[in-house]
């Protein structure tokens, strides 16, 4: 009788353990639960973190482009020079910085950005940044700097391209104002694109951020038809369509849009006296 007590004793005591805990079949379900919720968060994850950047640069391009406006308004009325020579530029401490430094925007805008390059250098174009100040030599870093805002100025046909165009008096006779050079010559402020999203080479690989962008046309086509990753920058004018094929862009009139690749190729975005999507620069007759 104390036997069979006994042994009954002891199957309740295994089946307490055997409940008390997890089967394996229990643990292979279990893990595969959380692989299940863990491939479904992943992706969300992913598009926040996508999402985030889209607004960061958004915001970010929002301050350029009120900086660029204050820039105007203490120049009497003189829009940021694209890429232009001749136009003075200072470091952080104020010294002034040589050719071809400063026919670049991002020292000349700096000042009205309370030099604050973290605005011109967002994202994953912030470690770009961060290698620049760990440089040894302080004027390469700010050499550096001038190259890889992560938004390119639409140089030619907004404050002047003098590598492209320059838009010098016998220019602007010859094919009209093409450039704009002061804030009132802005027909169409809510169309005119200034900053775009940009890329460009560095140390042989492509990285987010260039100083300029350039347009789909000039007197022809520049253009390649399509984007194309792994086409070189210079394919679209150093244009970078990063954000689900669009490119956040900063409009003359200081509003931010996320622009599509059809869009991007339209030159009424482009130049002031542009009327259709593929204007080309033509000069006058006589």
């Amino acid at each position: 009788m104390s036997f069979i007590y006994g042994n009954q004793n002891q199957r309740r005591s295994i089946n307490q353990v055997a409940s008390s805990g997890f089967t394996l079949i229990e643990l292979l379900v279990t893990v595969g639960i959380i692989a299940l919720l863990a491939g479904m968060l992943l992706p969300a994850m992913g598009k926040a973190r996508y999402r985030a950047a889209q607004v960061n640069e958004m915001s970010a391009t929002r301050q350029v482009l009120l900086a660029w406006r204050v820039y105007a308004e203490d120049s009497g009325d003189s829009v940021l020079p694209g890429y232009r020579y001749g136009f003075e530029a200072h470091d952080f401490r104020g010294n002034p910085v040589t050719h071809p430094i400063n026919a670049r925007y991002p020292w000349r805008l700096a000042p009205y950005l309370g030099q604050n390059f973290d605005i011109l250098y967002v994202n994953e174009n912030r470690q770009t940044l961060d290698a620049f100040r760990r440089m040894a030599d302080p004027n390469l870093a700010i050499y550096a700097a001038s190259v890889f805002p992560s938004l390119g100025i639409n140089s030619v046909f907004v404050g002047g391209d003098d590598l492209e165009l320059p838009p010098t008096d016998r220019a602007l006779d010859q094919f009209g104002r093409f450039c704009v050079l002061k804030i009132a010559e802005i027909q169409r402020p809510s169309e005119l694109i200034t900053f775009c999203s940009a890329r460009g080479p560095f140390e042989g690989k492509v990285v987010p951020g260039f100083y300029v962008v350039k347009p789909p046309y000039l007197n022809a086509r520049r253009w390649a038809v399509d984007w194309n990753p792994d086409d070189g920058p210079e394919a679209w004018g150093n244009v970078h369509p990063r954000y689900s094929l669009k490119a956040v862009s900063g409009f003359s009139d200081g509003h931010v849009e996320n622009i599509d690749r059809r869009r991007l190729q339209d030159m009424r975005h482009w130049a002031n006296l542009a009327d259709r999507s593929d204007w080309t620069l033509r000069a006058r007759g006589p």
